[in-house]
């Protein structure tokens, strides 16, 4: 099942510094994997194995993609935030 392991704990999360569980970051990036997730998560269990029989085949691409390339700027960071945020507003009632 996709939420088998959403209650397993990983003592200290890089990106947060503090414990998180998988279901964390398993919808950490708007609903999507963290871009960490198949780093942190190897040692505890076939991390690849269950997000692929899991995700589809771009998704599962997408997080091999953002496994394998380094953090994002800062800059650009912001930049998308602020774009989420101004979309999020457009959409409010």
């Amino acid at each position: 099942m996709l939420n088998d392991h959403d209650q397993d704990l990983l003592l200290h999360c890089r990106r947060l510094g503090h414990e998180v569980t998988f279901g964390y970051c398993r919808r950490e990036t708007f609903g999507k994997p963290c871009r960490l997730i198949l780093d942190c998560w190897w040692e505890q269990f076939d991390v690849r194995a269950f997000l692929q029989a899991h995700l589809s085949e771009a998704d599962m691409a997408q997080v091999e993609r953002a496994s394998a390339a380094g953090p994002p700027s800062k800059l650009l960071s912001l930049v998308e935030m602020i774009q989420q945020a101004k979309d999020a507003l457009k959409h409010k009632p």
